[in-house]
């Protein structure tokens, strides 16, 4: 495999080159970090958003930005592993409402007790600069919801 090199200096790099890079660094060492728990980044993600009570697939599709075919898939894979139920929405029989069990809830709390991204901020002066500006940035373009749930290719 060849690897493109570039005399170019990282400070160099146009802002979205930068977020793109340091997005993906993150989420394949969040992915490394996930593995224990029989978590993925796209399970994870799921976990999150149910943390708080039952979601309709239907949300969590619309929240990870996903079609719901693909949440469907990651929820099946979640609901093999005892770590949410589905069941019809009271409401709307058409619709399922996913709801966190015991095991997942413990597997999301063992994979949420270190924010390894932070520590790895830890010793930098710039961290809360950092925090912040990526807040505003999520807030400016109506993320404030929305968690990923396609796992990057490795």
């Amino acid at each position: 495999m060849t690897v493109a090199t570039s005399d170019d200096s990282v400070q160099t790099w146009t802002l979205s080159r930068l977020l793109i890079t340091a997005s993906r660094l993150v989420e394949h060492h969040i992915a490394e970090e996930l593995r224990p728990y029989n978590l993925t980044h796209a399970s994870f993600g799921v976990l999150a958003l149910v943390s708080r009570g039952p979601v309709s697939q239907r949300h969590l599709a619309h929240a990870t930005r996903v079609e719901e075919q693909t949440i469907s898939k990651t929820v099946d894979r979640l609901e093999r592993m005892g770590m949410v139920t589905r069941e019809k929405d009271p409401d709307d029989r058409r619709r399922f409402l996913v709801t966190m069990t015991d095991v997942g809830r413990h597997a999301f709390r063992q994979a949420t007790r270190h924010d390894h991204a932070e520590q790895a901020l830890a010793g930098l002066p710039e961290a809360e600069q950092l925090r912040s500006a990526l807040a505003t940035l999520i807030e400016a373009m109506g993320g404030e919801e929305y968690v990923p749930a396609v796992e990057p290719e490795t």
